[in-house]
């Protein structure tokens, strides 16, 4: 059982670190294009349904990804 929690969290850990650097490296590149472009003007996004679904979405289903195998391994104890 122990082997089998520690596989669990050694995975969730990697799950959480290729999260992050996908989010940081599209971070990178926007930013990185936004300065090539210098275009000084704000973007306007609250006029878009889906971009503010989405922002609200996605980070909704990336915590019921990494909650889901925790409580089982926890309620399965």
């Amino acid at each position: 059982m122990m082997v089998w929690m520690a596989e669990l969290r050694w995975g969730l850990m990697v799950l959480c670190l290729m999260i992050f650097a996908v989010v940081f490296g599209v971070m990178l590149v926007s930013a990185w294009r936004q300065h090539r472009r210098g275009d000084g003007g704000e973007a306007n996004f609250h006029a878009s349904v889906a971009v503010e679904v989405s922002w609200a979405v996605a980070p909704l289903v990336i915590v019921v990804l990494l909650v889901w195998p925790a409580a089982r391994a926890v309620f399965n104890i």
